[in-house]
């Protein structure tokens, strides 16, 4: 279930992403997360997946991603990021 909550992103992950990520508004229709500008959590509606990534709207190069409608659970790293990622609402 996508709240409006905070966030906590856990794993040994390169580069680091771990952390609390806040509410930051709707991205897509759905709630996006935010930590300490510099990464983020969001939606892509067209793709139906989760990303984690440093730019809202763009994967770009490196980011972790979950093909779930549900924002919790694991998040699957795309190089050259590494480690499986981990959300949940606290």
């Amino acid at each position: 279930m996508v709240t409006d909550g905070t966030h906590r992103v856990t794993g040994e992950l390169t580069p680091d992403a771990t952390g609390t990520y806040e509410d930051a508004g709707e991205f897509n229709g759905k709630h996006y997360y935010n930590r300490n500008s510099d990464w983020y959590i969001w939606w892509d509606e067209d793709a139906g997946n989760w990303y984690i990534s440093t730019t809202p709207g763009t994967p770009g190069e490196g980011y972790w991603t979950r093909n779930d409608p549900n924002i919790e659970g694991i998040y699957t790293p795309t190089l050259p990021v590494t480690g499986e990622a981990t959300v949940t609402e606290i």
